[in-house]
């Protein structure tokens, strides 16, 4: 489930300019590759996490929902049973 709100990354546009800015420097490799690589990768893992959440959240609530039917049925029958009394 994408939410609209949250911004995605060009974490490949990313990698590209400082590609650029480390070869325009004449460095080779460099940490900061790497670093862009794991915020991609922690990126997918919280927001399949926050996904999983969210479909969590949607079942207790259905859960609840059903819990307080089911309680207010027996409560309504409670309170017919002392009435009749």
């Amino acid at each position: 489930m994408k939410q609209d709100n949250v911004a995605e990354t060009d974490y490949e546009a990313i990698r590209e300019a400082l590609r650029r800015l480390l070869q325009e420097a004449g460095r080779e490799g460099s940490e900061l590759l790497q670093f862009v690589d794991e915020a991609e990768r922690r990126e997918t893992v919280d927001r399949e996490r926050t996904e999983q959440l969210i479909a969590e959240n949607e079942r207790l609530k259905q859960e609840v929902r059903k819990l307080r039917v089911a309680q207010a049925g027996t409560m309504s029958s409670r309170l017919r049973d002392a009435l009749r009394e």
